[in-house]
């Protein structure tokens, strides 16, 4: 079974309360509907920032969540100077701290992860696959520097869309682009 691949960016999903302190009087409205309902890439974006050490326009997703999470690459945890952990979303005990601004107005949040390569898939095809919600197994990637990929989680929910999703190092390192698709390998 052919699988899409999605390429993550940088991102930062926020917590209603925080986005209400950094949007005062703000909708996070629509900018594009992404493929894993409901969420959502916003109009609106942030400055994430350690020490003298910046990487701005990071997207805010909606909906609002129940805590903040920030989601970036190995790359740009450099660029900033921190180590943040790789984990799933949602497992921010370790997370990493880092200052989150927009408009002069900052807050500083425990929220950095470095998100799993993971595949989402929705309840019934699981089933019918005999996968269940995290596991891990193994990917073939079918792309111009294409490879075996391990380590890739999977993500179980009623309305998942089928497709694998990878930060932007993953995706660099196996130079994927639009054409690219992956399969599990079935040990």
């Amino acid at each position: 079974m052919k699988i899409n691949i999605a390429v993550s960016a940088r991102h930062i999903h926020l917590s209603k309360e925080d986005f209400e302190i950094l949007f005062p009087n703000e909708e996070l409205n629509v900018c594009k509907e992404l493929s894993q309902k409901p969420n959502f890439a916003s109009d609106k974006k942030v400055t994430l920032k350690n020490g003298e050490r910046t990487i701005e326009n990071v997207r805010v997703v909606g909906p609002s969540r129940n805590e903040t999470q920030a989601e970036l690459s190995k790359t740009d945890c450099y660029m900033l100077k921190i180590d943040a952990p790789l984990c799933n979303s949602g497992e921010l005990d370790n997370a990493t701290e880092i200052e989150i601004i927009n408009n002069g107005i900052s807050i500083k949040r425990k929220c950095v992860i470095i998100q799993n390569r993971h595949i989402h898939i929705s309840d019934d095809d699981a089933n019918r696959l005999n996968l269940v919600n995290n596991q891990i197994v193994k990917v073939k990637i079918d792309s111009k520097k294409g490879g075996i990929m391990e380590n890739v989680h999977i993500k179980t929910g009623k309305d998942f869309s089928l497709e694998l999703h990878l930060d932007t190092d993953d995706a660099n390192a196996f130079w994927i682009d639009e054409k690219s698709e992956a399969s599990i390998i079935y040990d």
